[in-house]
């Protein structure tokens, strides 16, 4: 993702990559991202979680216009909630 978001960087359109992998998306060169704390496929939140999903979108509006330094990755609180047996 952080390729193709140099490239999209390249032709003037700004982007935010959410990532659950931090050391790969800085290792592309992204311009901007997130970092959350969820397993690989997860970036936007927990399945079922439509609140918490919305949440993360909006947090990665907010940050996309505020980073200034290009390579910015910015951590956010979130952690993903363990499922227990009968959840």
């Amino acid at each position: 993702m952080g390729l193709i978001a140099n490239v999209l960087e390249g032709m003037g359109i700004s982007t935010i990559i959410v990532t659950t992998w931090p050391i790969v998306t800085e290792g592309t060169g992204a311009p901007r991202s997130l970092h959350v704390h969820f397993p690989m496929g997860n970036a936007i939140g927990e399945p079922g979680k439509p609140l918490q999903q919305k949440r993360i979108l909006l947090s990665a509006l907010e940050v996309m216009a505020q980073i200034t330094e290009p390579g910015t990755l910015v951590e956010l609180p979130y952690r993903w909630r363990r499922m227990k047996v009968g959840d």
